[in-house]
């Protein structure tokens, strides 16, 4: 008799600096349900890894004196040491660069080009490095990005962009029809809130970040980060082959409050448009504050797990 099946990730992380306290709340947590399933008897997929492309780790990398691969082999390996220390029970630990996700990726990306899902337009935003995303002027606190406070950049570019709009009924009906699709329930009401107002297409190329993967359909580009990143669930599990049929759709991604938005409208329009089925539940927790900020390597108050671990032990 087959055993059931269990797909749990965390969100990858961005190893602009060394990890922190904040990075490992979601591990541990997302570590404890998977040994919990593997008790029950299931066959469990466990994945973590680190996001490596972007223009903040081009700056990083260059502000070290280091070439971009150099400087991510050097800081991803602080993250998989530190998993080890704390003995996180993951199965797979996915690294954007590696060859087998830019095969995933590029093949995603062709085939919803061949959907008539990707076209080529014009684009002006205000752009947080720090987050690798845009934002709308209302979204800003005094000007600046709500999480890093800092001035975003306006960047005006050619590129091409996901028909994101095309599937905002389709998330609305799927997001109030599945209760547990979002929780907590404060985060699935802020999700549906933000969705009554009509959904921009996302741009998906960058023409200035050249630590990237190339777009297929248009090597002059490489592809947003953020798009990149959350193919890693299905690189994880060997897309399109028999381990992705085996562990698809994902039962928990495990992220955090500032990252819901990418995950439950970003990826789920991605995955509608592949004709995927969507995750059973995005489990979103809070952060690990400093004097009620975010702990965050941007914003520089951070606390160093490694020093607790060697202390204190990892129990």
């Amino acid at each position: 008799m087959n055993k059931k099946v269990f797909f749990i990730s965390t969100a990858i992380d961005y190893p602009s600096e060394k990890p922190h306290l904040g990075h490992c709340l979601e591990k541990i947590q997302a570590d404890v349900i998977a040994r919990y399933k593997r008790l029950q008897g299931f066959d469990v997929h466990f994945s973590i890894g680190t996001d490596e492309h972007g223009l903040k780790i081009q700056r990083y990398a260059q502000k070290a004196g280091k070439k971009p691969q150099e400087f991510v082999d050097e800081m991803s390996g602080y993250f998989k040491d530190l998993w080890e220390k704390l003995n996180i029970s993951n199965d797979d630990f996915v690294r954007t660069t590696e060859k087998r996700h830019i095969k995933v990726v590029q093949e995603i990306i062709k085939k919803i080009y061949k959907k008539g899902d990707i076209y080529k337009g014009k684009y002006k935003g205000l752009y947080c490095v720090d987050c690798e995303s845009y934002y709308m002027p209302k979204d800003l606190i005094d000007g600046k990005c709500p999480i890093h406070h800092k001035l975003p950049e306006l960047i005006e570019e050619e590129g091409y962009f996901f028909r994101m709009n095309k599937y905002q009924e389709a998330l609305i009906r799927y997001i109030e029809e599945n209760k547990n699709f979002i929780i907590p329930d404060s985060k699935r009401n802020e999700i549906l809130n933000r969705l009554k107002e009509p959904l921009q297409d996302l741009s998906i190329s960058r023409t200035a970040v050249k630590w990237g993967i190339p777009l297929p359909i248009d090597e002059k580009f490489t592809l947003f980060v953020w798009i990149d990143a959350l193919i890693n669930y299905l690189t994880t599990i060997d897309y399109p082959g028999k381990k992705f049929k085996k562990f698809w759709p994902a039962d928990v991604h495990v992220i955090g409050k500032d990252i819901v938005w990418h995950h439950s409208v970003i990826w789920a329009s991605l995955l509608l448009s592949l004709g995927l089925p969507l995750p059973k539940t995005i489990f979103v927790h809070g952060f690990i504050t400093v004097k009620g900020e975010k702990m965050s390597k941007s914003l520089g108050n951070i606390i160093n797990p490694v020093g607790l671990v060697e202390k204190y032990g990892r129990e």
